[in-house]
């Protein structure tokens, strides 16, 4: 793709990694307001992380006095929000990005880094590939091209792995020059060297309040929040058909988890459409197959871990 304007890439739409049909998205276009480009509940996604950021500075802040109890449950808190960052804040934001204005973009996009554990922008390249490849199979050279596909780290041939080795294994294997040299060909080295200053600051500041919150505390949460993320991600494709748009994600409509989780159970039709916004995407249903002809779980993608 051709690239005019580097500061905007990050931010721009790509039909042609996402498989957008030309006109289609302009159907299911949101405007926004004056702040938000897109939808003022994109504002939700912006205070989650605020919360998230401000909740580790005070636990971090109180350690030494907070009970056993207390740092359970906000560290069980702690996993579901970086869950929740990549499944929902992080990636809506990869497709709509949430602001109006540049600037407002790429100073969330630096703050939901502290938040995410790692650069936005190099999750964002991430999961561009991931559309771009859709969890597909291993191909005559031994690889996949979706860098979190199911298949891609399995002893046998299209066979996907076992959930718990993709979760648990899955941070260790992340190739983050990889995916910073990704993003330099895009010419966005400059704000993933941003985001990663930004974190590092962030931690080192963790370590000066309290170094034994963030050694033995937040450090292994933090893994935890995102073997939580990845076995979300195996959830959402384990049982569907690669190589096919309408075919290759789970899907699930449970009301309840709709709700809370900003329509991520929509996930074939989102993979079929990625940029449309996550409002709208329950709209896309009736644009897939039947549910026999492809993968539907109940109430949420949980209950597909049950048909593993």
């Amino acid at each position: 793709m051709t690239m005019t304007d580097p500061q905007r890439q990050l931010f721009r739409e790509s039909p042609a990694v996402g498989g957008e049909r030309p006109g289609a998205t302009s159907r299911l276009r949101l405007q926004g307001g004056r702040l938000f480009r897109h939808s003022a509940m994109d504002g939700v996604l912006v205070l989650l992380t605020l919360l998230n950021c401000a909740a580790i500075v005070a636990t971090a802040h109180f350690f030494s006095a907070l009970g056993p109890w207390a740092l359970a449950g906000l560290g069980l808190f702690f996993v579901l929000m970086i869950c929740t960052n990549y499944q929902c804040i992080a990636h809506n934001f990869i497709h709509n990005p949430f602001f109006r204005a540049e600037p407002l973009n790429r100073l969330f996009s630096v703050l939901n880094s502290l938040a995410l554990g790692m650069p936005q922008t190099l999750y964002r390249v991430h999961h561009l590939n991931h559309h771009q490849f859709n969890n597909d199979y291993r191909g005559e050279d031994g690889e996949t091209g979706d860098f979190s596909s199911l298949y891609r780290y399995s002893s046998r041939d299209r066979v996907p792995e076992s959930l718990w080795r993709y979760s648990l294994l899955g941070p260790l294997r992340t190739d983050f020059g990889r995916l910073h040299a990704m993003a330099r060909q895009k010419k966005l080295a400059w704000l993933v060297w941003c985001e990663s200053a930004a974190l590092l600051l962030f931690y080192a500041g963790l370590a000066w309040l309290d170094w034994r919150f963030f050694l033995f505390y937040f450090v292994p949460v933090s893994f935890l929040g995102q073997a939580a993320a990845l076995a979300e991600n195996y959830l959402e494709h384990y049982g569907a058909t690669p190589g096919d748009r309408r075919t290759d994600s789970v899907s699930c409509y449970g009301r309840l988890y709709n709700l809370l989780w900003f329509n991520n159970g929509y996930h074939q039709e989102h993979h079929y459409r990625p940029f449309v916004h996550w409002r709208l995407v329950p709209r896309l249903r009736a644009e897939m197959l039947p549910e026999r002809q492809r993968r539907v779980v109940r109430g949420s993608h949980l209950s597909n871990l049950f048909n593993h």
